[in-house]
């Protein structure tokens, strides 16, 4: 049926004028989907951050290698997210796709078995482990306090290649602009991952050095109970400022993110969470397909000076916590689905 020209038809063609700028300027939807009320008030939430904190503190405190893994897990899965599709993002679809990461099969064993664990006494989604994972992998190394939303839910379908891939080949820039990312961002997570590592390798050294202490010491608690155990070799001054394992090496340690982070980071030493990775970087020290494209790059060789001064610690630290939040909420969003 064709229309005459008169109103009716003038009408259809702003209807159909209208209905495509209205499609052209709607944004693109999310596919990281946020139920803030899944796990209950706020007492079942803390109780909920409480439990999935604890796994993986219990795991680093055992296996310090894992460290890197986790936020490169979070990375990988996060870095999914197209800003242009509004497709992809920190859904723990990762955990379905193992075989594609064989570097990240250890770490995506531990998201499972967390999951296991959990689900005892809580429905936590793999999203939700992945990304408390990282954030607990900055406190336990002596880094801030993370703060993560809960509330994910695992996707359902394999996402889009994540850019994870770009940034081991040196395109740092590549990997996080089509998420949205840029320049800051490249450097700030190069500098966490880094220190990662660092810590990581000094822990693991801690470990195998650890001398056991004497077990008539009232201090001296069980390896399995989680806490310091029979064989750190740290002394660790908690929040009250009381003295544990007092005799046993290391410096003391204090902390802002509570005592079990504390004890955790104590077994690192020196090799905290910091800006340490970029310090060496801005010396001209640079080793890795990273680290030689930041210095490649004009804005990012800026950032790496300014973050990698020995005094801009504190500074890196409180923007690499900010830009942790931001790499976990990607794609985020707040309707059901």
């Amino acid at each position: 049926m064709q229309l005459r020209d008169g109103p009716a038809r003038r009408d259809m063609l702003k209807l159909a004028v209208g209905a495509a700028l209205f499609a052209a300027v709607q944004p693109v939807e999310a596919s990281v989907f946020f139920d803030t009320e899944k796990y209950g008030d706020k007492e079942l939430k803390v109780a909920a951050i409480n439990k999935v904190k604890q796994q993986f503190r219990a795991l680093y405190e055992k296996k310090p290698e894992m460290l890197p893994l986790m936020v490169r897990v979070a990375m990988t899965d996060c870095l999914t997210f197209d800003k242009s599709t509004g497709q992809g993002g920190g859904d723990g679809s990762i955990v379905k796709m193992a075989d594609k990461y064989p570097d990240l099969k250890p770490a995506l064993a531990e998201v499972v078995r967390i999951k296991d664990e959990l689900q005892r006494q809580i429905e936590v989604s793999a999203a939700d482990i992945i990304a408390f994972g990282g954030g607990v992998a900055i406190e336990a190394t002596g880094g801030p306090r993370v703060i993560v939303q809960l509330g994910r839910t695992d996707g359902k379908k394999e996402q889009p290649p994540s850019g994870m891939a770009a940034w081991d080949q040196g395109d740092v820039i590549g990997a996080l602009s089509r998420s949205g990312l840029g320049a800051k961002e490249a450097v700030l997570y190069a500098g966490m991952l880094g220190s990662m590592e660092t810590a990581a390798t000094a822990m693991t050294e801690a470990i195998k050095n650890k001398v056991e202490c004497d077990a008539s010491d009232p201090d001296c608690t069980s390896d399995e109970e989680g806490y310091y155990g029979l064989y750190s070799p740290v002394t660790i001054v908690s929040e009250t400022k009381k003295e544990f394992g007092k005799n046993r090496g290391a410096s003391a340690v204090n902390s802002n993110v509570g005592f079990d982070s504390a004890r955790i980071a104590g077994l690192a030493g020196d090799a905290k969470f910091s800006n340490s990775y970029l310090v060496s970087l801005a010396s001209g020290k640079a080793e890795d397909a990273v680290g030689k494209a930041l210095l490649a790059n004009k804005e990012t060789k800026e950032l790496v000076m300014e973050y990698g001064k020995k005094g801009n610690n504190r500074k890196f630290q409180k923007d690499a916590e900010q830009a942790f939040v931001a790499l976990v909420e990607l794609g985020r969003s707040n309707t059901s689905r």
